[in-house]
């Protein structure tokens, strides 16, 4: 999000210093660590295709992307209020934060799922022969 943001100040911004790019190149290493590792506890639900899938992983999948649409909905309805209401108070609309934040809105809408699913990742479901070897009196 603050990647795209900081990409879209650059680009925008005429002579200023070169800030936005040593921060954004020092932000993409975490982000990138971060991802892998969301993606790693999630076991790839978001990642593999759909015949791969059980039945539960299914369902939470279903349950992740429907959970992370409605997260997102809501933040681009605030994003969106939030900038009718600072061009109200300006007189005008906000054009230099106008691109950043639907930028940042963007990135958090293609990222929602993954956050979600990290969010809600379980342990995966014992195996009956698990149970039958740890069950007492055997």
């Amino acid at each position: 999000m603050a990647i795209g943001a900081l990409m879209t100040h650059f680009y925008l911004a005429k002579g200023e210093p070169l800030w936005p790019v040593v921060a954004m190149a020092v932000l993409l290493l975490p982000w990138t660590v971060a991802t892998g590792i969301i993606n790693g506890a999630t076991r790839g639900l978001l990642e593999l295709r759909e015949h791969v899938l059980d039945e539960r992983q299914r369902a939470e999948r279903s349950r992740v992307l429907a959970r992370a649409h409605r997260m997102t909905t809501l933040l681009l309805a605030a994003a969106a209020v939030a900038l009718l209401i600072t061009g109200g108070v300006d007189g005008n609309a906000p054009k230099a934060y106008a691109a950043p934040l639907l930028i940042a809105v963007l990135v958090v809408h293609w990222v929602m799922p993954l956050w979600v699913a990290g969010l809600r990742a379980e342990d995966e479901p014992a195996d009956d022969e698990t149970l039958e070897a740890a069950a007492p009196g055997r």
